[in-house]
């Protein structure tokens, strides 16, 4: 079974590779901040965008620490996303990003996400991803079972290369040269503070980097870090006017 076995193995994971990884090329014309972060993150990235969006349009707000609440009342327009419009809906009453999250709204939303940006040929789909799965599992079974009947050094590396695709991002190629490209263009700025509307595509290209820079303090009350390593984030930016205040306008959060 070992040569054979390994044969089976290797074309397995170039099938899996072609289902999670391609196209090379997708369709980024017009894609929204939030798209951006769905394209890093996932779905629940572009959440997070879409709360930073419409906190720096003074639209939410945090109430209790970890809670957040709508402030504004007037709809926050046509020109946003449907994440956006549905995060605006939900906060309507105080709640935590977790359960914001899990709204039908919210969750419509997300799935709406997902299946765009799929067919912009951005991240793997739901289906591909589920026979890419399978692909793996087979495969990596394969290589295991080529190991232990007696040619650990052909079956091991393949068995460690299936887990490494099974744990990669679900981002197409497209995906990654997208995300490198615009990094490259939109770098975390260092002496020259972001302007409020450059933040939100910040914070979808650099994720948590981007929010512990930009607003630290607001990130930590909103649940948005949610770890202790935020709250250090605070302690070690207290006084630097600009990681303080670039989310909160005033620094009055």
């Amino acid at each position: 079974m070992g040569s054979i076995g390994v044969v089976c193995v290797v074309i397995g994971l170039v099938g899996a590779g072609l289902l999670r990884w391609l196209p090379a090329r997708g369709r980024a014309v017009g894609l929204t901040a939030v798209g951006v972060a769905g394209v890093r993150g996932g779905s629940k990235a572009a959440l997070t965008v879409a709360v930073v969006e419409l906190h720096l349009a003074g639209a939410i707000e945090v109430g209790r620490p970890g809670r957040l609440r709508r402030v504004v009342h007037t709809s926050p327009g046509r020109d946003v996303t449907a994440l956006n419009r549905a995060a605006w809906t939900v906060f309507g009453r105080e709640i935590s990003l977790a359960d914001a999250a899990i709204a039908p709204a919210v969750w419509r939303a997300r799935e709406e996400l997902r299946a765009e940006l799929a067919e912009r040929g951005l991240r793997c789909g739901r289906a591909r991803l589920a026979v890419a799965g399978l692909l793996i599992l087979a495969t990596g079974s394969t290589a295991v079972a080529v190991a232990v009947q007696g040619s650990p050094w052909a079956g091991l590396p393949p068995a460690v290369l299936s887990l490494a695709v099974l744990c990669a991002p679900v981002r197409t190629l497209a995906g990654h040269r997208l995300l490198r490209e615009m990094r490259r263009l939109h770098p975390l700025p260092g002496d020259t503070p972001a302007g409020p509307e450059e933040i939100g595509l910040l914070v979808a290209l650099h994720g948590r980097r981007a929010l512990r820079l930009l607003g630290p303090e607001f990130a930590v009350r909103a649940g948005l870090l949610g770890d202790r390593a935020a709250r250090e984030t605070v302690a070690r930016t207290e006084g630097d006017s600009y990681g303080h205040s670039a989310l909160s306008g005033d620094g009055s959060l």
